[in-house]
């Protein structure tokens, strides 16, 4: 009897093994289906969040250098100086007109201070060595409260940023918009508010350092 048991577990272990093994090996399969596809999206969902925010360019090219020590030094003084914290700078790009004139930068920024978790968005920067101007902002991650914090992907507030200059920081206001620098809060949603225009401000800091350093 005990034998015919400890055969049964021996079966059952086997048939179990097999199944973890078939399941590894199509969902291995699966991956390797769909990765490229996946790869090849997320690569064509973010050309199309930067011409999003820099309409006026023709072509962009990634900005090297932003693992050097001399510009995250520069980076992280910049961003402790104006008391903006929680952001995670994922890349830079520069913007280019159709005859390879540099016109600004596209900066991939991440705020970890969203109301409901991480915040991502792409900000276009138009510069000509000395004046700053926000083009635009596009969300590429955004979990936040529905009819409260999502609307941060709504006009008037996204649109706001449009032409926003930026050779100061960046404020939000709850009473209406009355300097250039400002911006209007969503109404109920100021942590929202907050990270956005921290991740904003934070995108132009790190434009101005790459241009300072480089």
């Amino acid at each position: 009897m005990n034998k015919n048991k400890e055969t049964s577990a021996v079966k059952d272990i086997l048939i179990v093994t097999c199944i973890t093994v078939v399941a590894g090996v199509l969902l291995g399969f699966v991956y390797n289906i769909t990765k490229e596809p996946i790869a090849r999206e997320q690569a064509e969902a973010r050309i199309a969040s930067q011409q999003e925010v820099f309409q006026a360019a023709e072509s962009f090219a990634e900005a090297e250098g932003l693992e050097e020590e001399l510009f995250m030094d520069k980076y992280e003084e910049g961003l402790t100086d104006n008391g903006i914290s929680g952001v995670k700078l994922n890349s830079i790009d520069r913007a280019y007109d159709g005859t390879d004139g540099e016109l600004g930068y596209v900066v991939d920024m991440t705020d970890s201070d969203g109301y409901g978790g991480d915040i991502e968005i792409m900000v276009g920067i138009s510069s000509d060595g000395e004046s700053y101007k926000i083009n635009g902002i596009s969300f590429l991650e955004l979990s936040e409260t529905a009819g409260m914090g999502m609307k941060a992907k709504e006009s008037p507030f996204i649109d706001g940023f449009n032409s926003l200059p930026a050779d100061e920081i960046i404020v939000y206001t709850k009473t209406g918009k009355s300097a250039d620098n400002e911006i209007d809060a969503i109404s109920g949603a100021t942590i929202t508010t907050s990270a956005v225009t921290n991740a904003v401000n934070a995108a132009v800091i790190a434009a101005k350092t790459y241009e300072e350093v480089f």
